[in-house]
């Protein structure tokens, strides 16, 4: 845009009365008119019927958008061209001359949009394209709608006949709604064809070339949503310190400059000042790479935005306040993507991506990132959720085998990762039988050494064991039959008679080899038997219990 055009565009709405300016508004539609109440309500009602037949068409009703979507109905500026829809301080924003029909990109645009943010999955290829072109010529005239006029001859496609000709036949609209909700879950292309017309994707194949050899494109002609716009669409005065933002929110939507953009919000704050013009300029300001001075009116934003009408969850996401952004605009994942970069802890940046994914389920960077984060947290079975979501969301071929090839390695560094803390466990229950023997074993020398010690003369002798009475064995042992936690020993004296012994807790017991270290039973027949000296004690009427096992040789 030329600087004098841009100069000019200032002057009009500058110099517009605010009384001039009408507001309308209708579902996710904003529509502000300095150019008649009927200009404005003829607006309002091609938004909403074509809100309502692309969502019939994608089998969801009262299609919604993340951020709203404002027409500024204008009086027709000579050698003016029309931006198209483009993202300002608080939503979407597109310009329509009063009395005319914006073109095909407008509307192809604006179908883009509602696939986007309320549709889940992603259809292959560019389906989504090709839908929302078939959609950008929807003729909306006299209560009726006509669906299948072709679009500029470059964009008639095999893909474009396809769907004109699935969805202009009335034997096969309904289900295309199938079809194509069965290829955005990610159902094979066959598959997806099999289940939806009952035949092979080669039968419609077939179809459609003796469509496409007839040379003409037949188009439907459906209801349009019943809607009077005089009673259903009400005419308020637009906000003064709305339409001081205009000149700048139309500028930042045409892609202008960030100088020109800023010096459009400067202007309505020399006006008067208010919150809505300190949020477009602070926006203006970082767009400049300027972030003291951004910060600077974007605080003064928030200092009079207590009382005033308006978003500024952008303004309020800048500043850092991520849960009054996210409060201000419910459905924008963005506020939880920025508090999850700022949180160290695995677990509260695994939930706040989570909410994130689940507002913007067709990003997969953000699938990605929660993957990662569930993977530190060690939700592992999460995670593989996550990396699946990922590839579902991929925009293109390519990114989807990078998103599958890094899937396959966060499984390898999962399984990995479980064997090293199943290693860790198993080795923690080591050391602690480990500690406990140890423990007993020092004991038991301690008490050797002070039995070793002669006692002082007249001095009493106490016993070292404090436990019932303790008798030995020595033989050979055969067998160590294990049962749970438990272990039964067979042994043989010297005479070869049969024995056993009950082993009840294996860490209560010291079994050392002759050199007195320590060393442990294994399960099962002992081959060769082996032989060893066992200190047990006796109990009437029950198993005689171990209390050390040493091994001869």
């Amino acid at each position: 845009m030329r600087r004098s055009a841009i100069a000019a565009l200032l002057a009009v709405c500058s110099a517009a009365a605010p009384a001039a300016w009408i507001e309308t508004k209708s579902g996710p539609f904003v529509v502000y008119s300095d150019s008649g109440d009927d200009n404005a309500r003829d607006a309002l009602y091609r938004l909403e019927q074509f809100r309502f037949l692309f969502g019939e068409s994608l089998g969801k009703r009262d299609l919604h958008t993340v951020w709203p979507v404002t027409v500024l109905v204008v009086k027709p500026e000579k050698n003016q061209p029309l931006p198209p829809l483009g993202f300002t301080r608080d939503g979407w924003l597109a310009v329509w001359p009063a009395g005319s029909v914006p073109p095909p990109s407008f509307f192809r645009r604006l179908a883009l949009l509602f696939i986007e943010d309320n549709w889940t999955g992603r259809m292959p290829g560019t389906l989504e394209q090709t839908f929302a072109t078939l959609f950008s010529t929807l003729q909306i005239q006299s209560g009726k709608v006509t669906l299948g006029i072709p679009p500029a001859p470059g964009e008639r496609t095999r893909e474009w006949a396809l769907l004109q000709y699935l969805l202009t036949n009335s034997d096969t609209a309904t289900r295309t709604r199938v079809l194509l909700s069965n290829l955005a879950a990610g159902a094979d292309e066959g598959a997806a064809f099999r289940n939806s017309f009952d035949q092979p994707k080669s039968a419609i194949d077939a179809a459609l070339d003796r469509y496409l050899a007839a040379g003409q494109f037949l188009t439907l002609t459906l209801p349009a949503k019943p809607l009077n716009p005089e009673i259903a669409f009400s005419i308020v005065p637009a906000l003064p310190s709305r339409v001081r933002v205009l000149p700048g929110d139309r500028l930042m939507a045409a892609g202008a400059p960030a100088a020109e953009v800023r010096a459009a919000y400067q202007q309505a704050i020399d006006q008067r000042p208010g919150p809505l013009a300190f949020e477009g300029l602070g926006l203006a300001l970082l767009a400049e790479k300027q972030p003291t001075d951004a910060r600077q009116a974007l605080e003064a934003m928030k200092a009079q935005m207590d009382d005033t009408p308006g978003a500024f969850a952008r303004g309020l996401l800048e500043l850092g306040l991520f849960d009054q952004a996210a409060q201000k605009n419910p459905r924008w994942a963005e506020p939880y993507i920025r508090a999850a970069a700022k949180e160290s802890g695995p677990v509260r940046k695994a939930y706040l991506l989570k909410k994130a994914a689940e507002l913007g389920p067709r990003n997969p960077v953000t699938w990605r990132h929660l993957a990662q984060a569930q993977f530190d947290a060690k939700q592992y079975a999460d995670a593989e959720k996550s990396w699946h979501a990922a590839a579902r969301a991929a925009r293109t071929e390519d990114e989807r085998a990078a998103l599958v090839r890094a899937r396959e390695a966060f499984e390898q560094a999962r399984y990995d990762a479980e064997a090293a803390e199943k290693a860790r466990l198993r080795k923690e229950e080591q050391d602690e039988v480990e500690r406990v023997r140890r423990q007993a074993l020092e004991s038991i020398r301690r008490k050797e050494q002070e039995l070793s010690r002669p006692a002082p003369s007249g001095a009493k002798v106490e016993k070292w064991w404090d436990g019932p009475p303790v008798e030995t064995f020595t033989g050979t042992l055969h067998n160590v039959a294990c049962q749970g936690s438990r272990a039964r020993l067979g042994v043989r004296d010297a005479a070869g008679k049969a024995a056993s012994f009950l082993v009840s807790d294996p860490s209560k017991v010291v079994i050392l080899n002759q050199d007195q270290t320590q060393t442990q039973l294994s399960c099962g027949p002992q081959k060769p038997p082996r032989r060893v000296k066992i200190e047990y004690a006796a109990k009437p009427g029950a198993p005689a219990e171990v209390v050390t096992i040493e091994f001869l040789k």
